[in-house]
């Protein structure tokens, strides 16, 4: 199968969508499957295979912390290259730029396409405007843009039920089938089994932090809709009634020096640690030194750093909110709280109560299990030959009645076929 990957955002960038794409990428490979990614330039190989190819592009100014691009619409040079390979199904992973050319070779050279739906822009468009009266505005144009893009896709994925509710309800996405595909991890790297214990404490003596020092760990994005910034207000207390707690903050973005300010102004500083980027290699081993993993973003589609967490075997405490409540049982795989003065506690009872540590741990375990990059192979796979054998079969029916009958009815396994695969691979 040869497989055409369409996105605006690749590797050198860190995301939650950039890491769906690599491990897409890296499964089919492994399947035996041709992958070809088409992005932005500015773009890397993260391997030596030379299936990359770059649309030119500039720089993105809005909310250019990201350091995204937009690229041309369309490239005749590597649509040439693209009949040359003779694609057997398109699949987007955007809405802009790069995306739009994926639709265009899509009509050109009648080659299925499918599209996965990772964001949900309307939680973004504060970097745009910060005009509440705009912002209602740009909530609504993103919700058009999201409905006009998936318009003529065989089918549309979304991480989770949260997105597939609001492209069905809010986006008015209708007639149009929405598959429910969490993006699958690698969990092998994240086991603790993995690392010694005098890798971890090398690596806490690095950070200035003592072995009998227990550690709440944020990993991810440093951005305000991560609210970090939450999380740091509960700080002080917890601080004066163990002061042999620290916060690590691992990773980088613009909201790192607004925290940073923020850990003086608490006077908690000395038990606040940022870490900047770290490489990605190095990330299994700071999940590991880990004694409970806290998130009070109430904006992610998914949350791939949940599942990080869980495979580390660190307790994860988050923020609930519908998507998360998915996966996250409170007291089974990891604590959900409802208000922001319910972190305290949470966080101190997962770090003292060994019984309560031990049990989210191992649901935790049973949970990432169902999230394994195999599981996800396992199912992108099966879509994408079912979504090829429906584009052929449409070609040889002849009525409208035919070709909404076999609609139907390859719809319908794709749907049976998913709850099959659901099931945990042990």
């Amino acid at each position: 199968m040869k497989i055409g990957i369409f996105t605006d955002t690749y590797n050198p960038v860190t995301s939650g969508v950039v890491t769906s794409i690599n491990m897409l990428e890296q499964e089919m490979k492994k399947r035996g499957h041709e992958v070809f990614v088409f992005t932005t330039s500015k773009s890397i190989q993260p391997n030596d295979n030379q299936t990359l190819y770059m649309l030119n592009s500039i720089p993105l100014l809005i909310a250019k912390q990201y350091k995204n691009r937009i690229a041309t619409f369309y490239s005749r040079e590597i649509a040439k290259q693209i009949k040359e390979i003779g694609l057997d199904i398109v699949h987007t992973q955007t809405e802009f730029s790069v995306g739009a050319f994926g639709k265009i070779i899509s009509r050109k050279y009648d080659i299925p396409f499918i599209h996965t739906y990772h964001t949900m822009w309307e939680d973004y468009v504060h970097y745009i405007s910060p005009l509440k009266g705009r912002n209602i505005r740009l909530k609504r144009l993103a919700r058009t843009i999201s409905r006009a893009f998936v318009r003529k896709a065989e089918c549309v994925i979304t991480p989770s039920n949260k997105t597939a509710k609001y492209l069905k309800y809010k986006c008015k996405v209708k007639n149009k089938p929405i598959y429910v595909i969490p993006t699958g991890i690698d969990i092998a790297p994240f086991k603790s089994s993995n690392f010694t214990e005098e890798e971890r404490d090398n690596l806490k003596k690095s950070l200035g932090i003592k072995p009998n020092e227990k550690i709440i760990l944020f990993l991810g994005r440093v951005a305000s809709e991560k609210s970090i910034d939450v999380i740091m207000d509960i700080m002080p207390s917890i601080f004066e009634e163990h002061p042999d707690y620290k916060f690590l903050i691992v990773g980088d973005g613009p909201s790192k020096k607004d925290l940073e300010e923020q850990a003086r102004k608490l006077n908690i500083d000395k038990n606040v640690i940022f870490t900047g980027k770290v490489p990605w290699n190095e990330v299994p081993k700071y999940y590991n030194i880990g004694d409970v993993f806290v998130n009070a973003s109430i904006t992610e589609t998914q949350g791939l750093t949940f599942i990080e967490a869980m495979s580390a075997e660190i307790p994860v405490v988050a923020k609930y909110a519908p998507n998360l409540s998915e996966f996250i049982h409170t007291n089974k795989n990891g604590i959900l709280v409802k208000k922001n003065s319910d972190f305290k506690k949470a966080i101190i009872d997962v770090i003292e109560n060994e019984n309560l540590r031990k049990t989210l741990i191992r649901g935790g375990n049973e949970t990432a299990k169902e999230y394994s990059i195999e599981v996800f192979g396992d199912k992108l796979e099966m879509l994408y030959t079912e979504i090829i054998r429906l584009h052929k079969a449409k070609k040889e029916l002849e009525t409208k009645e035919e070709k909404n009958a076999q609609k139907k009815t390859i719809y319908k396994r794709i749907r049976e076929k998913l709850k099959n695969l659901t099931r945990i691979k042990k």
